[in-house]
């Protein structure tokens, strides 16, 4: 039988990344409280090394959604994106994340308000472009945004896997409907 080798603290860095994306899986079938010993065994993985890395469960919950954040602020920062580009990442994360996104909305401790004020930064340029250009209503905001995906992820979380796309658009029409110019 062969036995790995432990390569020790050069591999915090890939062992992190692994465990982050056996995360984000384990958590889209399971749901938040899937086994955290199932993340370890799909990142490849001992437990003592998933918690060095992530302490308590609520710590990895974070770094799956921080992962998503970032990949919003990079698509934001983009001159050449529309306030659609970021809207359409946000959604696929929300399909298949929205566990995640669920129990984080239900945080209301200081991480969280940190990661909300990240995301309205992010967003806000294309929020103000949606307005100069129309899409959007002159008073709309990026705290309109937030609170439509929060609305989003609270009706992808109920929805079964396979139905959540379909409902996801059908549900930003209606927003965007809303958010609209009159």
């Amino acid at each position: 039988m062969a036995t790995k080798t432990n390569r020790g603290p050069s591999a915090a860095a890939e062992n992190r990344a692994a465990l982050v994306a056996a995360a984000r899986d384990v958590f889209a079938a399971n749901g938040v409280e899937g086994p955290v010993s199932a993340v370890a065994r799909r990142a490849g993985v001992g437990q003592a090394s998933l918690y060095r890395h992530f302490p308590t469960r609520e710590s990895l919950v974070y770094a799956v959604f921080d992962e998503n954040l970032t990949a919003i602020e990079t698509l934001a920062a983009d001159p050449g994106t529309t306030l659609r580009d970021v809207t359409d990442l946000v959604t696929h994360q929300i399909e298949g994340t929205a566990a995640i996104i669920t129990y984080a909305a239900t945080d209301d401790g200081p991480e969280m308000r940190a990661l909300e004020r990240r995301m309205a930064r992010a967003i806000a340029g294309k929020v103000d472009l949606a307005r100069t250009d129309g899409t959007l209503a002159p008073g709309t905001t990026a705290e309109d945004m937030l609170l439509a995906i929060g609305m989003l992820a609270a009706l992808v979380a109920r929805v079964p896997a396979d139905q959540r796309h379909a409902r996801v658009e059908e549900a930003w029409g209606l927003l965007m409907r809303g958010l609209g110019p009159a």
